[in-house]
């Protein structure tokens, strides 16, 4: 039983965090520069509660404001930001 628990720490899991940051990145190739980040996290801190400011809304593309508004789901919510900021270079 120790011999799986070694297996499984050493190279089942290094393999599974490895294929979901290839996956991360092919998806959302934006998500390795930095400003790209602070526009994710400056959309949620700023819509967190609820308003956007004018500026951070102009920051994303029309066709996915209106999606987000349309989504009721947080998580896809959350991906279509992250479409909007990931995707454009």
């Amino acid at each position: 039983m120790r011999k799986f628990y070694k297996i499984f720490y050493l190279q089942i899991i290094p393999i599974f965090i490895l294929g979901f940051s290839i996956g991360v990145i092919s998806i959302w190739p934006g998500i390795i520069s930095g400003n790209s980040r602070k526009c994710f996290f400056n959309i949620l801190k700023d819509g967190s509660d609820g308003s956007i400011k004018i500026g951070t809304a102009l920051s994303i593309n029309p066709n996915y404001l209106l999606k987000i508004k349309k989504n009721k789901n947080k998580y896809l919510k959350i991906l279509l930001i992250g479409d909007s900021c990931f995707r454009r270079f």
